[in-house]
């Protein structure tokens, strides 16, 4: 009898591990689903421009050599008449180290291979350890992991959104260190748990600071509050690793921080960024931000749609009585959305007051929303499988799928290079974009080197040509002077007087320093003019004369302008590539060599985040 017995367990402890097999294999499968264009299309594949390749912030500091020159006195001549190289990222970091050994396009394959690789193993250990330990759920912690993965995060900004289930999963470790306060912890986790400070001291060199910093900071810090009131102990462990993540995350971005507070001679273009330039003070818009990004979270930190998920939470706490931990979530969520659909309101009443309200944007807190939504799938799904019957588990498989099918059609970039491997392409692919081979010929044509004179570029973003080594006068920056600023709009004031739409985003935002055009626009479409679509600029209001005092000797136009010789333009010639057409027009009619451009004054002012 016992020996019958001992032979039963066996076999299903043979059936439990190649049951944890298939579904292991089955996790990997669909998680390196997510690479498989990258590795068909290589550098034919299509990278997301908006927010990505629009702005080559580590090319530029790896061209001019500066990139650890952290001197108030550096600039990158590269763009807008030497950027200072204190208001650009820093260079303290992985996504710039991979960036320096594989170049900007292989250097994003193998950063957005490690962010997603790294979003699933964080997520699976703190679901697997932490929120939903039980054996039975494995899963479940796997398939949320898939989830988590496949959300479309933005991964030039490393683990900001990633790498948050890793450093939950490290705090609770280190918390659960306190043996009086939990009897039960396994021997080793905590201050003595080295892969736990490993993940909490890389991640400030892998994350965005303005985004994930202060959040993720601050989610800790109020979870280690919240579990100081539920349990009445103190927990030094975990508020010396607080510290310690705060510590390196200023040590990391130094550079912002000395441009910030130590320096006396910078004011940024965000002195007169307007909060409610694209904002209505109104209940009913505030209800419709709050309902928008609770519905599909927000886009610079990830689309979740969470329609699956809160029925999960809903159907979970319909048919189970133990609990209410995933309700306490969907409160925080809730909560969180409320937060950032009415934050102009509380900019409105205070904002006079408290000045970093407008110049931090504290409703950036709304980076943890991808995380908080799978973390409520987890704990609804577990609690569902708890009921044990057949129906349950189908079910659970049903949210699953239906979650995973989610993500796919959300991750835009996949949809692209889908459509990329199909022959029916809707946007430029990498190789298509920066087509160095058509601007090595206009370069060419040119005869000069390219820091003898400076361009800007009309219909297509100023990456384009700084990634091909011209100098630009227009760029894609979140932090530059205001002075130039004020310079540059005298180039397009004609333009931004013509439509209140593009002055209104100059003036009051301005972090694109571009050439507009009134007949463009400001939309997506009106940086990317492919050739085919064949636009026009009928009339072009410029002032060349201002052009041609900071440099610019050179127009490159993705679409023909018909009045350029009204405006000081003479057309040399017309250049095709795959994707673009550019024309070359002379700033009027004859280049000058740039010699002694007169440095910018910086008044005596502070930046903002």
């Amino acid at each position: 009898m016992v020996a019958g017995t001992h032979k039963l367990s066996i076999k299903s402890e043979l059936a439990i591990k190649r049951s944890t097999t298939s579904m292991w294999w089955i996790a990997m499968s669909l998680l390196a689903l997510l690479f498989v264009p990258y590795l068909l299309l290589w550098d034919e594949a299509y990278i997301r421009i908006y927010d990505t390749l629009e702005g080559i912030d580590y090319q530029l500091l790896f061209a001019s050599g500066k990139l650890f020159d952290y001197s108030l006195g550096a600039t990158v001549e590269q763009v807008m008449l030497g950027q200072p190289r204190m208001a650009i990222k820093t260079g303290w970091s992985f996504v710039a180290l991979w960036h320096w050994f594989f170049g900007l396009y292989g250097g994003y394959i193998f950063n957005y291979v490690l962010v997603h690789g790294l979003s699933f193993l964080g997520m699976y250990l703190l679901l697997h350890q932490h929120l939903v330990p039980d054996r039975r759920n494995l899963p479940i912690a796997l398939g949320v992991a898939v989830c988590f993965a496949w959300v479309p995060v933005f991964s030039m900004l490393g683990l900001t959104v990633a790498g948050q289930p890793l450093v939950a999963w490290a705090f609770l470790n280190i918390l659960k260190n306190n043996k009086a306060r939990h009897p039960a912890a396994r021997p080793g986790l905590g201050a003595k748990f080295w892969p736990s400070w490993l993940v909490l001291s890389l991640f400030p060199f892998y994350a965005d600071i303005v985004w994930a910093g202060i959040p993720v900071l601050a989610f800790a810090g109020g979870y280690f509050l919240y579990d100081y009131v539920k349990t009445g102990r103190w927990s030094w462990p975990y508020m010396a690793a607080l510290a310690w993540v705060s510590t390196l995350f200023i040590a990391a971005n130094w550079q912002l921080f000395t441009l910030t507070f130590l320096s006396d001679g910078f004011v940024s273009h965000r002195e007169e960024y307007d909060f409610f330039y694209n904002k209505k003070l109104s209940l009913l818009q505030s209800t419709l931000s709050s309902l928008e990004v609770f519905s599909v979270s927000y886009f610079n930190t990830g689309i979740t749609v969470s329609l699956a998920i809160l029925a999960a939470a809903l159907l979970a706490w319909c048919l189970s009585a133990t609990g209410a931990r995933h309700l306490k979530l969907l409160a925080l969520i809730v909560s969180l959305s409320l937060f950032y659909g009415f934050y102009n309101w509380l900019i409105w009443l205070a904002g006079d007051y408290f000045n970093l309200l407008k110049s931090f944007k504290f409703e950036r807190a709304v980076v943890l929303l991808p995380l908080l939504w799978m973390m409520l799938m987890g704990l609804s799904l577990a609690k569902l499988l708890a009921i044990g019957t057949t129906a349950a588990k189908r079910l659970v498989a049903a949210f699953l799928a239906f979650q995973f099918l989610i993500g796919i059609f959300a991750n835009d970039e996949f949809s692209h290079n889908i459509r990329q491997l199909a022959g029916m392409p809707r946007k430029p692919n990498f190789k298509a974009f920066f087509d160095e081979e058509l601007f090595g010929k206009i370069s060419g044509h040119i005869g000069l080197t390219k820091d003898q004179y400076r361009i800007v570029c009309l219909g297509m973003h100023p990456s384009v040509a700084q990634y091909n080594g011209f100098y630009t006068l227009d760029a894609h920056m979140s932090l530059y002077p205001l002075e130039y600023k004020h310079r540059f709009r005298q180039v397009i004031a004609g333009e931004l007087a013509k439509n209140k739409v593009i002055r209104n985003e100059f003036d009051n935002f301005g972090n694109r320093c571009y050439l507009y055009s009134a007949e463009l626009g400001k939309d997506y479409d009106a940086f990317l003019c492919g050739k085919d679509e064949g636009r026009q600029v009928q009339q072009l209001v410029l002032n060349s004369e201002v052009l041609c005092q900071m440099g610019g000797c050179y127009l490159l136009s993705a679409v023909e302008i018909l009045n350029a010789g009204e405006t000081g333009l003479h057309l040399q010639k017309v250049f095709e590539g795959r994707f673009w057409k550019i024309h070359l027009y002379e700033v009027n009619g004859k280049p000058q060599v740039v010699k002694n451009i007169q440095p910018i004054q910086y008044e005596n002012k502070t930046v903002q985040l």
